[in-house]
């Protein structure tokens, strides 16, 4: 294979801003400064602070993450997707499950205003979810359990061909979608430094394990929100992702 170069490239840091108010979402915006970050905007801080705050954080030239997962009849995510757009956030979530009309709606829809177009970052399967979790849903849906990795797998291919920019998927999965779709952009959350509780996470890396897998941006919430320091646990984080070069072996990992 010849994939390995296109990967050695810069991994963003996202934080996550999940706080229940503007108003402290914003200090920690003032707490980081200018570091070299991206913001991600979900449900509880959307539903607080709504666009006002989103409008805010670009007005700061910050880059945003709109992180809503959207998923609806094509038509209703085709509109909500143009309102993204114009909000200038960088990208923004769907979820796959949605399927292809409706990925390809969105497509469409932003290819009408394609000079302020995000990325569209497809959901494949939640991080929160293990293997046993997983086959809850998959027996209730199909009456056949179906593992984690399968269901990633098999939801990016199918991404790539309905006109999603990347996916949202847990690092363990990354090298093997690296393996097949090398250009792919990919967003990794449930990432915890070293000595930070899993919390809620089932499949977890460190940001030094997620950039050596080829991760184009990691997701860390809460141990920099609940962090003593903020801005020194996102300067280490950042240390950390500028001074691991990606293991070529890591990345190109086969099956075989």
């Amino acid at each position: 294979m010849t994939h390995g170069r296109t990967l050695v490239q810069p991994t963003d840091l996202i934080v996550a801003l999940d706080y229940a108010r503007a108003d402290a979402a914003m200090a920690l915006v003032e707490k980081l400064g200018a570091q070299p970050v991206v913001y991600k905007v979900g449900f509880e801080l959307f539903l607080a602070g709504g666009l006002d705050l989103v409008r805010e954080l670009v007005h700061r030239k910050k880059r945003v993450f709109l992180d809503l997962k959207f998923h609806d009849i094509p038509n209703t995510v085709a509109k909500a997707a143009q309102q993204a757009a114009r909000l200038h956030v960088e990208m923004f979530t769907i979820h796959l499950a949605g399927g292809s009309q409706m990925v390809r709606a969105v497509a469409d829809a932003l290819a009408e205003i394609d000079q302020i177009r995000p990325k569209i970052l497809g959901v494949s399967v939640l991080t929160s979810f293990d293997d046993v979790r997983w086959a809850e849903v998959t027996q209730a849906l199909t009456g056949h359990a179906v593992d984690v990795s399968a269901s990633v797998l098999g939801l990016t291919e199918h991404a790539v061909f309905w006109g999603a920019d990347g996916v949202v998927c847990s690092a363990v999965e990354l090298p093997l979608i690296r393996e097949s779709h090398p250009n792919l952009y990919t967003v990794v959350p449930g990432i915890r430094p070293v000595g930070s509780p899993v919390n809620d996470q089932a499949r977890v890396m460190t940001p030094a394990q997620a950039r050596e897998a080829g991760a184009n941006a990691i997701v860390v919430g809460r141990p920099i929100t609940e962090a003593a320091d903020p801005r020194a646990a996102v300067e280490s984080i950042l240390k950390e992702l500028s001074s691991t070069e990606p293991k070529r072996e890591a990345i190109l990992k086969t099956k075989n």
